[in-house]
């Protein structure tokens, strides 16, 4: 009989044991162990946008670069524009010059024959100088068609390097080549053959620039742009790389055109050859 109720209470302890939970000892645990998985998720995240912070800025100031650098071509367009604009009022100015002496020059000789014409009337009979009345009319109606059309050839080589200046190439090039079709002796035709090459050279057509920088030479040779045409000739195999041919176009303007300011900066561009070739 006792040995019954003792394995009844052995069977009971051994079920009410299993179905407890066990009992963790969380004192061999350091403290707060238990909570880090939260804290380091959210410095993950805080990270992850500080990095993002980071990339922003660095955008901004490559943005900021980029258009610096837009801004610096756009001024350096300008100034080209300015440079070359200045060198031709210049270069007009001189011209303006020395045709004012031509003129004064010219002018004399119609004096002369005005004077020579008014004794000639006084010896010659009424019917002569009668005669004469319709010649002296008709004098200044030619002369007034003269000053009009060097008005239009004027106002359009003014239009078309207006045009260059401000960036339209495009439209330049137009304007000069149509001045040429109608004027190809006028006034301002060997200007407008130098700029049209100047065009086709900023317009990067360096056939057409070689073209039309030759055309200077060939068809205006007494023109003044003519060393400045072969000084831009130079230039053009230089760049190219035509070492040989920039150096002939070089040389003849420091040849042809001593003291000029064409034959200083071939100078200056024949040193640099030589640094090259050495």
């Amino acid at each position: 009989m006792k040995a019954r109720l003792v394995m009844l209470l052995c069977v009971c302890s051994s079920v009410h044991a299993e179905s407890l939970p066990p009992v963790i000892d969380n004192s061999m645990y350091p403290a707060g162990e238990v909570s880090v998985a939260k804290p380091s998720s959210a410095n993950a995240l805080y990270e992850m946008m500080g990095r993002i912070e980071q990339l922003q800025s660095e955008v901004q100031q490559l943005t900021g670069k980029v258009e610096e650098q837009t801004n610096l071509i756009a001024e350096m367009k300008k100034s080209q524009s300015t440079m070359y604009s200045d060198f031709d009022e210049r270069m007009q100015s001189l011209e303006k010059k020395t045709e004012g002496v031509k003129s004064s020059a010219t002018e004399s000789p119609p004096a002369q024959e005005s004077s020579a014409g008014s004794e000639a009337k006084v010896v010659e009979p009424p019917v002569a100088d009668s005669s004469a009345v319709p010649e002296v009319k008709q004098a200044p109606v030619q002369k007034q068609g003269a000053v009009q059309t060097s008005g239009d050839e004027k106002q359009q080589y003014q239009q078309a390097y207006e045009a260059l200046r401000n960036g339209h190439t495009a439209h330049a090039i137009t304007e000069f080549n149509a001045l040429l079709g109608k004027n190809p002796k006028g006034e301002y035709a060997n200007n407008a053959q130098y700029w049209l090459g100047e065009a086709y050279r900023v317009n990067q057509d360096i056939e057409s620039a070689r073209k039309a920088f030759n055309g200077v030479i060939e068809n205006y040779p007494e023109s003044s742009k003519v060393p400045d045409a072969l000084l831009k000739l130079g230039s053009i195999e230089v760049e190219q790389k035509n070492a040989v041919k920039a150096r002939e176009y070089l040389t003849r303007v420091t040849a042809d055109f001593p003291g000029s300011t064409a034959a200083r900066l071939a100078t200056k561009k024949l040193l640099l050859l030589d640094d090259v070739k050495q």
